[in-house]
């Protein structure tokens, strides 16, 4: 995208000092993720829940199965035992506790190296749905 010009080099921000990350928002709760070194994008976010002062919701649809409002039992339904996950975590305010996160592997066939995450909220609400490289090329 950087490359063909479909996004110019100079829309991408250093969200602080140091970042490895670029960041470009698309449209409201729409935010892509460059690595910062090569541009590669490497993530795709939908915020779902205004869960910070500064946090602007995606109000667009998604495609099925994803719902702009779910749980974490939804989740589960719909996709089994994640792949990876990490427990409910306290961050700094004006985060405060968060209900941590869990991803699981998209269908390899249709798409080869991508996994969906699922942040949640300290009420096991999905708060924001990410989709990512799973081998970023950088680690």
């Amino acid at each position: 995208m950087l490359a063909s010009g479909i996004i110019p080099a100079k829309s991408l921000v250093e969200l602080y000092p140091g970042c490895d990350r670029l960041d470009l928002e698309v449209e409201d709760g729409v935010e892509l993720t460059f690595w910062y070194e090569t541009k590669v994008l490497d993530s795709l976010f939908f915020t779902l829940m205004e869960t910070m002062p500064a946090t602007v919701k995606y109000k667009g649809d998604l495609p099925a199965p994803y719902r702009m409002a779910m749980t974490q039992s939804d989740v589960h339904a719909l996709f089994g035992q994640p792949m990876e996950s990490r427990g409910p975590i306290k961050m700094p305010e004006p985060m405060g506790q968060t209900g941590g996160w869990e991803s699981y592997l998209l269908d390899p066939v249709v798409y080869p190296g991508k996994k969906v995450v699922f942040q949640y909220t300290a009420a096991m609400e999905v708060k924001t749905l990410v989709f990512a490289l799973i081998d970023k090329g950088h680690d």
